[in-house]
């Protein structure tokens, strides 16, 4: 199948646009996102779109970043295809305990967010992406969500590459007569991505040629049963609001899967980012039928008379207590 074909295929599987649609391309000046680009700027007739591009000057690695800027800025220029700059000086940009990475990433998506208000934002995630995500998250233990690899569809945000490789990116690159930039960070082996990118990826394709199309089906399975326990869970929460939040009486007594899932549904509902340590001492607080702690600072999750809920209230420092009902 020709590269453009898996791209029409992969929006038609995931109904990722409809006609009529401003889409946004992620563009970074990477292989990935120029093919994206230019497919996509290809494909504008034929999907009934109009194409446009972003990029972020992240000032993270010096000139490369500037260099960045000005390919991208030349490439849209000969695509005749609307470019948004932003740039941003990353480093200055740092929240408490939060990494240089982490911050990157959270000005980007904010930078995304932004741009594509009422739009699609395609970004050039593409198998090897998807393969990459699964094997990092079983290094780090990870749920069933974890194996599901990088969502086809999140909101607003579209993978349209998601059934290509990256052996298929530079073949269309190539073929197209399309140059790309490289950022430096991504061929040093320091980084855990770049060892599973660089050295494990390569020795599992010499046992599966086919590798990427294997994950790609078991990472659609694994999303379809992903999406069947998630509304589940979700009906299940409903079902058992009462006045106050929820009957812990019938949380306690849904099987695990549906039972992480709705606490997950409570925390992200009460302002609390959910983790696999906060999830099973709500359950252990549930089980136990009172109690409360505290996950995140001015945050409470409470199970008291019955009932469990979210509360605010002031900081103490007592990570777990039991309560009388």
């Amino acid at each position: 199948m020709e590269f453009l074909e898996k791209i029409a295929l992969a929006c038609a599987d995931y109904r990722m646009i409809e006609r009529g649609d401003a889409v946004v391309a992620a563009l970074s000046g990477g292989a990935d996102s120029v093919s994206l680009l230019h497919a996509l700027k290809q494909l504008e007739g034929q999907f009934g779109i109009t194409v446009s591009a972003c990029h972020i000057n992240h000032h993270i690695r010096g000139e490369e970043s500037d260099r960045d800027m000005l390919f991208c800025e030349e490439l849209c220029r000969g695509l005749k295809v609307p470019l948004t700059i932003r740039e941003a000086e990353v480093p200055s940009m740092q929240q408490k305990h939060e990494s240089l990475e982490e911050c990157a990433r959270r000005v980007r998506y904010g930078f995304f967010e932004e741009v594509s208000r009422g739009k699609k934002l395609a970004t050039a995630h593409n198998s090897n992406d998807c393969a990459e995500t699964v094997l990092l998250n079983m290094m780090r233990g990870t749920g069933l969500k974890g194996l599901c690899g990088v969502p086809p569809v999140r909101g607003s945000i579209i993978r349209p590459l998601i059934y290509c490789t990256r052996a298929e990116v530079e073949e269309y690159c190539s073929k197209n007569g399309l140059s790309w930039v490289t950022d430096s960070t991504n061929l040093c082996e320091d980084y855990t991505r770049n060892r599973i990118r660089r050295v494990i990826l390569p020795e599992m394709l010499k046992v599966n040629g086919s590798l990427f199309t294997t994950m790609n089906r078991m990472e659609r399975s694994l999303r379809d049963d992903s999406a069947l326990l998630e509304e589940m869970s979700a009906r299940a929460l409903d079902e058992a609001r009462c006045p106050g939040g929820y009957s812990a009486e019938k949380l306690s007594e849904l099987p695990k899967p549906l039972q992480s899932r709705a606490i997950r549904l409570i925390f992200s509902k009460g302002g609390i980012e959910p983790s696999a340590l906060r999830i099973n001492t709500a359950a252990e607080i549930l089980e136990a039928g009172c109690g409360k702690f505290n996950p995140c600072r001015g945050k409470f999750f409470v199970v008291k008379r019955g009932v469990a809920f979210v509360e605010e209230a002031e900081q103490h420092y007592r990570k777990h207590e039991k309560q009388q009902n």
